[in-house]
């Protein structure tokens, strides 16, 4: 079973995704973090597949983590954001962790998209 972490300092997109991923990623276990940094010490001790952020916290930015984010694990990272522009997509083009970035609510084509990718994983 793949294992899929969801980042966002919104406890409300916590449920949201928790149940949108029952929906759409049904054989995936999901975890989900409010803070980078408890994701970080947890990536530190657990595997992980793939991982959706969302991109903007209320201390940092998704693209402050990302940067320092290579020695902690080498799951693929799919930002997940309200508002996307084409300089997150050209930031996105730096990061080779980074496989892409949607746009909140996603839509049943990412959705597909993302299952894709999870089984492109195993």
């Amino acid at each position: 079973m793949a294992i899929v972490v969801y980042l966002d300092d919104d406890k409300i997109q916590h449920l949201l995704m928790k149940k949108l991923m029952k929906i759409y990623l049904p054989d995936c276990s999901v975890a989900v973090f409010g803070e980078p940094e408890v994701l970080d010490s947890w990536l530190a001790e657990n595997h992980v597949d793939l991982i959706l952020s969302d991109l903007n916290f209320e201390t940092s930015s998704g693209w402050d983590w990302v940067a320092s984010f290579g020695a902690k694990s080498k799951a693929p990272i799919v930002f997940v954001t309200a508002s996307s522009s084409s300089e997150d997509r050209r930031k996105a083009s730096h990061f080779k962790e980074v496989k892409a970035v949607m746009e909140k609510p996603i839509s049943e084509e990412n959705w597909n998209t993302l299952a894709g990718l999870i089984e492109g994983l195993n």
